[in-house]
């Protein structure tokens, strides 16, 4: 009988170790499901590589960013008014903590969705221009307990492996505008460029040909000022050169008015493949440091 206790007690501990060997067998095969190759991924649910989600708010702009390490950057937060919208997107994308966020002017549009967004979420570094940063710490409070990074014309940041943040704008002179003293950064992964250009005009623009004509070029354009005309400029897109553009505004193409309209024929000219938020809805790019891809927002089950 005690044989048969025994052998009853091996062969129990043996299928408790072939289901738990099947277990470890089923979460690997969970993370083979990651594709890496944005070129056949479909959905960014099941992509592992830098995920950039240009979200379509009502008024505002904000723009998600996601490393493969894990970590988030939130560029803007919009208005007070797209607080809700913009909650909703990150919460769709089950984003509970922002490692990051960067605020890059005082304007309402870029950055009074700020303190609404800090209650709702953990917040960890918020990057500031430092010039322009207690101007903005009047416009919008920010808690004691956050690290705050102050960032300079030249500085560059490491994000992850192979991806960093260089900022271009502003200089130490600077512009009477707020707009053209906004926080200019490009984004690079591998070989592959991401310009944010916030709300800046055509004096920036102006400036940043001057000091960084070499360095512009982008696959991946964030367009200044919501498609303003007073930015933009043909120069400037012939250096940058962008293969995307993507205009953040809550305007339809056919409700945009004439000087966002002219931008919009600029970029064809330019040959730059044009993503207009308040139309195609949030706009998410794919990327693996060589390769990319742009996917138009998909309702979300």
């Amino acid at each position: 009988m005690r044989k048969h206790g025994n052998l009853s007690l091996l062969l129990l501990v043996a299928c408790l170790m072939y289901l738990a060997a099947g277990c470890t067998i089923d979460s690997h095969l969970q993370d083979a499901v990651k594709i890496d190759d944005p070129l056949i991924s479909e959905d960014e649910r099941d992509f592992h590589g830098m995920i950039t989600s240009f979200f379509a708010l009502p008024g505002g702009e904000s723009t998600l960013i996601r490393f493969p390490n894990g970590k988030n950057l939130l560029i803007d937060t919009g208005r007070v008014d797209d607080v809700r919208t913009l909650l909703k997107l990150l919460q769709e994308r089950h984003v509970t903590k922002l490692d990051y966020v960067l605020i890059s002017n005082d304007l309402p549009v870029y950055a009074s969705g700020y303190p609404f967004l800090e209650k709702n979420l953990q917040i960890d570094t918020v990057l500031l221009p430092k010039l322009t940063a207690y101007t903005i710490r009047r416009f919008i409070p920010i808690s004691a307990d956050k690290k705050v990074v102050l960032l300079a014309e030249g500085d560059n940041l490491d994000l992850d492996e192979d991806i960093s943040l260089t900022v271009l704008n502003p200089s130490e002179q600077l512009f009477l505008s707020p707009q053209d003293n906004s926080l200019v950064v490009q984004l690079r992964q591998g070989d592959l460029r991401f310009l944010y250009t916030s709300g800046i005009g055509a004096k920036a623009e102006e400036r940043l040909l001057a000091s960084y004509a070499s360095q512009l070029r982008s696959q991946v354009l964030k367009v200044a000022d919501q498609g303003s005309n007073q930015a933009s400029s043909a120069p400037f897109l012939n250096k940058v050169d962008p293969q995307v553009a993507v205009i953040q505004t809550g305007l339809s193409q056919e409700k945009m008015n004439a000087g966002q309209a002219e931008i919009v024929e600029r970029l064809g000219e330019s040959w730059a493949e044009t993503y207009i938020t308040g139309q195609h809805g949030t706009i998410t790019v794919l990327s693996n440091g060589k390769d990319y891809k742009v996917l138009k927002e998909k309702k979300r089950g």
